[in-house]
């Protein structure tokens, strides 16, 4: 009995917080996809369809419409090896439709406290890997060319011995 009821119990307290996280999880997919098309004109190095919206939170504003703001994670690419990852607070107006500017969300109720929560999430980072493979391979294709190509290349016993045995030179 007191086995049947401590997993009843616990049954009971996973449905409630999963059920919780279910009902607290904002729509940002018609943000995503106003990013999208707006980034593309903005960065000129933005890579399609990397935007991610993280920490959504939902604002009403002046006129009483749904305002979501987050964190967009922008992925950009220069030149196909320079990859940095951005990290910019935007805001949406999900009645409208339409990103906010700063001066627009400024208005809205809230935005600054979530800005000011958030300004230490803001960064940016650079992937050093793949302009440091690149680095690594200017020196060690000579390098390995140097090593192994080179000495058979002018070996000049290798090249005379079979001249010499073919010939029969006495020397």
């Amino acid at each position: 009995m007191w086995q049947k009821s401590l997993a009843f119990v616990t049954a009971l307290f996973l449905a409630l917080s999963i059920g919780q996280s279910v009902f607290a999880a904002i729509d940002t997919s018609s943000m995503q996809k106003a990013l999208d098309e707006d980034l593309k004109s903005t960065h000129y190095d933005y890579k399609k369809g990397s935007v991610e919206i993280e920490d959504p939170k939902t604002f009403t504003g002046e006129k009483g419409e749904n305002i979501i703001g987050g964190i967009a994670v922008i992925e950009t690419v220069r030149d196909g090896i320079f990859i940095t990852i951005k990290r910019e607070i935007h805001f949406y107006n999900a009645d409208s439709g339409k990103l906010l500017t700063s001066a627009d969300a400024a208005k809205v109720k809230g935005v600054k406290e979530y800005i000011d929560s958030n300004s230490d999430n803001l960064h940016q980072k650079v992937v050093y890997w793949l302009p440091m493979l690149l680095m690594l391979l200017i020196i060690a294709v000579p390098a390995i060319m140097l090593y192994v190509v080179v000495p058979r290349l002018y070996s000049t016993s290798e090249y005379m011995n079979p001249i010499y045995e073919r010939n029969d030179n006495p020397r």
